[in-house]
């Protein structure tokens, strides 16, 4: 049932954030409210890609019926590529929170294009696995000061297909909306 939730959480994030809004009505944002970068990341088996870094990044907090979710999401600076964080659960203090396979504890989705939600070969969930192995990963929550937040991440992914990506030496920073 967990992972049942979870892909509907991720597919539902993933089809927002790929929403396309006229100009005026996109919120207006303050530089430096939230940023995440990574050293390393690929796809499909390849070297790095170099360095993901972002500016375009929402981090929010929510309980429904009882059930709360933190999320985060970034938009590669001048691409459609995105690294989105979902877990289930309510974030209270610092700490490591270990992503398995069928874990239930929620998961990292990477895509080449957030624009392309419904498109499983270009989206990768730690919640997937191929045949030579599971997705997984780790988020370590490094400071929790009121809605400031920041930490550092890696994760394995798998799309549809069984390729894989990853990304190492993440880092996030910015205020829980």
């Amino acid at each position: 049932m967990k992972k049942i939730l979870f892909s509907q959480l991720v597919l539902a994030m993933l089809i927002i954030t790929a929403c396309k809004k006229n100009k005026s009505d996109q919120p207006e944002t303050t530089s430096g409210n939230a940023t995440l970068t990574a050293g390393n990341y690929g796809f499909d088996g390849t070297a790095s890609l170099g360095k993901f870094s972002s500016t375009k990044v929402g981090i929010t907090q929510i309980t429904v019926n009882g059930l709360t979710t933190f999320t985060l999401s970034a938009i590669k600076d001048g691409s459609n590529e995105s690294i989105s964080i979902v877990l289930l659960q309510k974030i209270t203090a610092t700490g490591t929170i270990t992503l398995t396979y069928n874990g239930g504890t929620g998961g990292i989705v990477l895509s080449k294009d957030y624009t392309k939600p419904g498109d499983m070969s270009l989206n990768y969930s730690t919640e997937r696995f191929s045949a030579t192995g599971k997705g997984g990963g780790e988020i370590n929550i490094t400071k929790l000061d009121g809605n400031t937040i920041e930490g550092t991440f890696y994760a394995i992914a798998y799309n549809n297909t069984g390729k894989e990506s990853f990304v190492e030496q993440g880092a996030f920073s910015g205020k829980i909306q």
